[in-house]
């Protein structure tokens, strides 16, 4: 009797754990899928989609990078592509926004970003990447 009830918890705390760590992945994803497909509540107009899309190119090129295993070189090349992402939402609220103060902090964003580039670009030049320590 203790064998077939120690069974029986045992099997109930791995699906109630399996079941409180597979909600919140699954609800994540199903957030991703809806970001990167265009679902949900967010509205359909031209600066909506525009900005979808430089979200969706920059998280493309993220992803087609590969990892060096040289965590500083990969930093590098991630945070090139994330900044660009950010001049490029930002052109679009320069063009389609209306906000004055968001509008002088994508001026910002762009001045700021830019350096940046350029400055993991000379990084990148001068680094290649180092081999994982195994």
């Amino acid at each position: 009797m203790r064998t077939i009830s120690r069974v029986r918890l045992t099997t109930s705390l791995a699906l109630a754990i399996a079941m409180a760590t597979a909600a919140p992945a699954l609800a994540q994803q199903k957030a991703a899928q809806g970001m990167t497909q265009g679902q949900g509540a967010m509205p359909n107009g031209a600066g909506s989609q525009a900005m979808m899309d430089a979200m969706r190119t920059m998280q493309q090129t993220m992803m087609a990078q590969p990892m060096t295993g040289d965590p500083d070189h990969d930093f590098a090349t991630m945070m090139r592509a994330h900044h660009q992402g950010a001049i490029d939402m930002a052109r679009i609220e320069l063009e389609q926004g209306k906000d004055a103060e968001l509008k002088k902090m994508a001026r910002k964003v762009i001045e700021d970003q830019t350096k940046e580039i350029k400055q993991l670009d000379k990084w990148l030049d001068r680094h290649p990447p180092q081999q994982a320590q195994r």
